[in-house]
């Protein structure tokens, strides 16, 4: 008995930590969150004040050899914990005592007395910032730092892109290898996998159960950015959009630089503002040097730069690639659907109908009129839909009238299948004549939407949102630096994706 307390109070959080975050809703959960930590995994953090019934941090020891951190977060520092100082402190000693390593805001002052949490090997102070990090967050680090706790944990929020930049560069900056430093909040996904890389002392990732906006998942850490595997990185890519978290452009691209050994990285990189956020302006160390873009920006991007023909054509633009000292816009989203769509013969003689009028469908609208189609667009709003036509010199159709159409093909560049309840984008009496149908969706983990669905269930020919995705990666990854990408490698990395 003896020697098996010895050895729970000896687990001490390492240096880096890579930290699994789990968030059971009660012991049982907790069992079966923690049989699911990765090995690669050094300590597992409890978030017990997201438990909705009590849990002994003492069973919480035994479920995994490795070091546990358990944690209180009250609503200022983005958590639910709602008792008084007393209960915190209570709750905490308890799991302190237990053997786990526990988890002190600063601002509670419970570490001002060296006697509480005596062993402070087994302490992570930390101090949450919910808008942003005060102006004298480097005194208050160094006022963490004399606690002699054994990590310190500093973390601001990050209202936009630019702002979770600064935080990780503040962690690039670092030289005590106790320290962690990394934004919060729904922009924060970038600066969380940079502040990692730039060598923090703590990195977390949850398990199932995100635990604040803009988390990045512990398997995307270790599996899309290696954070576990420090190294020297040249140049900065990224896909900016509206929300970014399901898209399969970080996967496939940084892979593709893994594969080659390229220094590189590619992130996610949320934008909700494009003319204000100016991505093409971000400053970090080391530079951005393209990005891919995705709604709602794609015509945005096309004003910011010297446009391809593609783009000109469409309006909108997919990349931006910085070359020779400016930036260069490109739209592969053409190429996307062209290519699926050249397999099928060409559409001399034929209808298509494109449904939407954002980026994707102009790319759409101009990938059919090059194989010949005789081109409609419709749109959820049928104004829309008239001032792309006008715009691109191509006819327009009432949304009403799609069911009744007949058209030889029949694009849906809209939202609509992204989520596995909606409905399909064509209407299922439109496809009773056997169309070809090209949906331009793709869902993170594979599954068919609900537009392929009804397609194969009346027969027709249909080509999935992986297709294009791929097509279109193919000579967005050239674009990067990788010359020798093919559509077989990228086929391969992205249906790897979804089994």
């Amino acid at each position: 008995m003896g020697s098996g307390v010895f050895v729970l109070m000896e687990r001490i959080v390492p240096l880096p930590a890579l930290i699994a975050t789990l968030a059971p809703r009660d012991a049982a959960e907790a069992e079966r969150l923690a049989a699911l930590v990765p090995a690669e995994a050094s300590a597992i953090e409890y978030r017990l004040d997201l438990a909705e019934r009590p849990i002994p941090p003492g069973r919480l020891l035994a479920l995994d050899p490795r070091p546990v951190i358990v944690t209180y977060r009250t609503p200022a520092e983005g958590g639910r914990f709602v008792g008084f100082s007393d209960d915190y402190l209570r709750l905490a000693r308890e799991a302190f005592d237990a053997g786990a390593t526990v988890d002190i805001e600063h601002a509670s002052g419970l570490l001002s007395d060296g006697s509480v949490f005596s062993d402070r090997r087994r302490v992570v102070v930390s101090a949450h910032f919910l808008f942003s990090l005060p102006e004298d967050w480097g005194s208050r680090l160094s006022a963490m730092l004399s606690t002699g706790a054994r990590a310190v944990k500093l973390v601001g929020g990050a209202a936009d892109l630019a702002a979770s930049l600064k935080i990780a560069q503040i962690q690039r900056r670092q030289c005590d290898a106790s320290v962690a430093v990394f934004p919060m909040g729904p922009a924060s996904a970038p600066g969380r996998v940079l502040s990692a890389l730039s060598g923090a002392s703590l990195i977390y990732g949850p398990i199932e159960r995100h635990t604040a906006a803009g988390q990045v998942p512990l398997e995307d850490l270790l599996r899309v950015y290696e954070v576990n595997r420090p190294r020297r990185i040249e140049a900065l890519f990224g896909i900016i959009g509206g929300d970014v978290s399901q898209s399969l452009s970080p996967i496939l691209h940084n892979a593709l630089f893994r594969a080659r050994d390229l220094p590189y990285l590619y992130l996610p990189l949320p934008v909700s503002d494009f003319s204000r956020g100016k991505p093409q302006e971000l400053g970090f160390d080391p530079p951005f040097r393209g990005f891919s873009v995705t709604q709602p920006w794609k015509r945005e991007a096309a004003a910011t730069a010297v446009p391809s023909e593609d783009v000109r054509a469409t309006g909108a633009a997919n990349t931006l690639l910085f070359v020779r000292g400016r930036w260069r816009s490109e739209n592969t989203d053409v190429d996307g659907i062209f290519d699926p769509l050249a397999d099928y013969d060409t559409g001399e003689g034929r209808s298509a109908v494109i449904l939407g009028a954002g980026g994707v469908a102009r790319a759409a609208v101009v990938a059919a009129r090059r194989l010949g189609y005789e081109v409609f667009v419709a749109s959820r709003r049928d104004e829309r839909a008239d001032a792309l036509a006008e715009e691109l010199k191509v006819d327009s159709l009432a949304l009403a009238d799609v069911a009744q159409s007949e058209a030889d093909l029949y694009v849906n560049a809209t939202p609509a299948g992204s989520r596995e309840e909606d409905p399909s984008a064509v209407p299922v009496r439109a496809l009773g004549h056997r169309p070809l149908v090209f949906d331009c969706v793709y869902r993170r983990g594979g599954g068919e939407t609900a537009t392929i669905r009804a397609a194969r269930a009346a027969g027709c020919a249909a080509i999935g949102g992986l297709q294009m995705f791929a097509a279109q990666a193919v000579r967005q990854a050239r674009l990067f630096g990788v010359q020798d990408a093919t559509l077989e490698e990228v086929t391969e990395i992205v249906q790897g994706t979804a089994e």
